[in-house]
């Protein structure tokens, strides 16, 4: 139902990748495209990761983040960015936690320790803005670490003249302002050496330039990037310890990780257990994987968290859970490394980043999960190479299919509505709330109808076959879904068509076919009541229930309301219901269909009905075409003729009409491309050319139903079930 919620060298900037489609591909003859009214409105395009330069993804992307809040960026990040530069010769940080696995077992602490590939320069170039960064203070000088061992130099040492890696972050940062930056800083040193914390954070801010530094007292997780951009600020310093009193240094406490990071804690036992049997099988490595994933998929789908922090999913995996399968390795290669030539964790950070991208290419990028996602925090940046099957991964397709997350699109299944004014310029398509708290709905057979004082009402079946009912009220703000039936009801109306439609007085009339086929009918008043008794049956020419496939409804001036239908044998009839309540004495009437057929049969079908009681009607044939006729007051119909699209007749799978107080009508059909398209029939009878529905990031909205409804002012609203 709706969704609850559960070796380092440089990389090319500029990917040399497939071109991901920015939206569904339209294919067939070419149709005009609908274009906004004012063009300087028109919305941002979709991020396509192909064409990213990722070392100026933040600038290049600005119509898209500009305006959003900086913890509602998505962003790759680097976990331990500065473990690239560990050996199992590069020295041990006394007071890291995991100091003596470093002195007793080097070349394991040293394979489990290696989380990135590049420096940190290069980290950047590849699009990560956020960076984990590890120091450590021994023997008076500051390296990178992490867990126990170290790595290089990291700021300027004056005794000997080095310089430290934070001389290039430094110049990257300068020479890229429109980047923002953030780092989180962690410390370890001697408990003798209490000021040690506040002395690395004046050491970068020396270094990087305090005057790029984010203002802790004016700007906030929640400024955005525009605001920092105003402010000439594009660093942010975490610093978890929040030893100092400087505005330009934030309290740690400003991020949070909601436990998105799978983690055992146990290294001794793990490790002594590992060393017994270092040949024993492991089965457990791919296991870590799976249960991160699965740990992070529950964070994002669950935990919306402190919207006043900045969020950082933790996309790795836990060293210590890693250490059978690594003692494995040295023992068996040494530090030099697996077959393919890479550390033990860059090797499954590679394994466990190809997982991780088949999730952020998916459902990771629908809307409901990217909405609470920020940053993504990652091993192996930079991440290049073969996978398990010998296909090539890309280098930077990590961070691109991370940053391309920032125009998620639509889950299959969702709820979009769109309304276009009397001008026939289109609102942006947007999720219709979903129920419990959720941000969007989704499920599966859904109506709308227009009310006389300007609302809509809509039922629609969520994922868990359950109906429900809302109310947009006209002032644009809703109701709250709630469920039109009980349990048993829902389970014998089974998720079946409904059609929907208003009477001049206020009345919703409803519609739907049972599991069983039975044709059933209600109606809610409106006091917001509904019928006593609920469903019942409608009636056929033998009055037993009408077996019906499908259905549509339409209301008439007064107060009546006509009923089409594809009968149990397919044939398409026709039927009456009078404001009292009555059904007409004549039955069902079988419409004639085309070339002379004596019936019509198809796939889907509309009616709407116009001022002067003639009604209009659209299906889809069984050949796949859409077809269009009009039947008057007394009940003469025309010939059935085609819209056009691009100089032939329109295919389509669903089909919806609305009509207008000023006898044009509008039509809504989702095209043979699965894109859901639409055209108007003038008073006079002449169609314009069909246009594309735009989703959201102007990608072509794709459907698997669509409804439309006509407003009493003339404008209509339009339902899509997201492809």
């Amino acid at each position: 139902m709706t969704r609850h919620d559960l070796r380092r060298r440089g990389t090319s900037t500029t990917l040399a990748l497939a071109t991901f489609t920015a939206g569904l591909a339209i294919v067939g003859v070419s149709a005009p495209v609908a274009v906004a009214a004012d063009p300087v409105s028109a919305p941002a395009r979709a991020i396509d990761p192909g064409s990213l330069d990722l070392s100026r993804w933040m600038s290049q992307t600005d119509g898209v983040i500009g305006d959003r809040p900086l913890n509602k960026v998505i962003m790759p990040g680097s976990h331990n960015a500065g473990s690239w530069s560990i050996t199992d010769r590069s020295g041990v940080c006394d007071t890291a936690s995991q100091a003596t696995l470093a002195r007793d077992h080097p070349q394991i602490a040293a394979t489990l320790s290696i989380t990135q590939k590049s420096s940190i320069r290069q980290q950047l170039e590849g699009g990560s803005r956020f960076l984990d960064l590890r120091v450590c203070k021994q023997n008076g000088q500051w390296y990178t670490y992490h867990g126990g061992p170290l790595g290089g130099l990291f700021f300027d040492d004056p005794s000997t003249g080095r310089r430290g890696e934070i001389n290039e972050i430094a110049e990257w940062i300068r020479t890229h302002p429109k980047e923002i930056v953030t780092i989180e800083l962690s410390t370890s040193a001697p408990n003798e050496d209490p000021g040690a914390n506040s002395e690395a954070v004046r050491l970068l801010g020396q270094a990087i330039g305090t005057s790029r530094m984010a203002d802790r007292n004016t700007l906030s997780p929640t400024s955005t990037y525009n605001q920092f951009m105003a402010a000439g600020a594009h660093v942010v310093l975490l610093d978890n310890k929040n030893t100092t009193s400087e505005s330009w240094a934030w309290p740690g406490s400003r991020s949070e990780g909601r436990n998105s990071y799978v983690e055992n804690k146990d290294w001794g036992s793990l490790l002594k257990e590992a060393l017994k049997n270092p040949f024993k099988p492991n089965p457990a490595t791919d296991l870590i994987s799976r249960k991160s994933i699965d740990r992070n998929q529950q964070v994002l789908a669950n935990d919306k968290g402190d919207p006043a922090k900045l969020f950082v999913l933790s996309g790795a995996v836990d060293s210590a859970l890693a250490i059978p399968d690594a003692v494995w390795e040295v023992i068996s290669h040494g530090l030099d490394y697996t077959p393919d030539g890479e550390p033990y964790m860059l090797y499954l950070a590679r394994e466990h980043n190809t997982r991780l991208l088949k999730k952020l290419e998916g459902d990771w990028r629908h809307s409901i999960i990217a909405e609470n996602t920020n940053v993504v925090q990652i091993d192996y940046v930079d991440m290049g190479g073969k996978r398990g099957d010998g296909t090539t991964v890309a280098s930077g397709l990590m961070s691109a299919a991370i940053i391309a997350d920032n125009t998620p699109t639509t889950a299959p299944g969702t709820l979009m509505g769109a309304e276009r004014g009397t001008g026939g310029a289109w609102s942006a398509a947007a999720p219709l709330p979903g129920a419990y708290g959720s941000s969007e709905f989704a499920g599966g057979e859904q109506a709308v109808a227009a009310m006389p004082d300007g609302s809509l009402q809509f039922l629609a079946y969520g994922n868990d076959q359950r109906m429900y009912h809302n109310v947009r009220r006209a002032d644009g703000s809703w109701q709250s879904w709630a469920r039109v039936n009980d349990d048993a009801t829902d389970k014998r109306l089974g998720g079946g068509p409904i059609a929907l439609t208003s009477t001049p007085d206020g009345t919703l009339q409803a519609l739907t076919v049972d599991k069983d086929a039975n044709l059933l009918h209600t109606l809610r008043r409106p006091d917001g009541t509904w019928q006593e008794g609920g469903w019942a049956g409608v009636a056929d020419n033998d009055r037993r229930v009408m077996k019906a496939k499908d259905v549509s409804v339409t209301g008439l001036p007064d107060n009546s309301v006509k009923v089409l239908a594809y009968g149990k044998d397919g044939a398409m009839r026709l039927t009456e219901r009078y404001a009292d309540g009555a059904w007409a004495a004549a039955g069902w009437r079988t419409l004639p269909g085309t070339g002379g057929s004596p019936t019509f049969a198809g796939s889907d079908l509309s009616i709407a009905a116009q001022p002067d009681r003639s009604v209009q009607i659209a299906a889809i044939g069984q050949d796949g075409q859409v077809w269009h006729m009009v039947q008057n007051a007394a009940g003469v119909g025309s010939a059935w003729g085609n819209p056009l699209w691009g100089g032939k007749p329109m295919r389509a799978s669903a089909v919806s009409l609305a009509a207008l107080p000023n006898g044009s009508t509008q039509l809504m059909a989702v095209g043979a491309d699965g894109v859901g398209w639409h055209s108007a029939r003038a008073a006079d009878g002449s169609w314009t050319a069909f246009e594309a529905l735009r989703g959201p990031w102007n990608r072509a909205l794709g459907g698997t139903g669509v409804k439309i409804a006509g407003l009493p002012d003339g404008r209509t609203y339009t339902l899509v079930s997201a492809r």
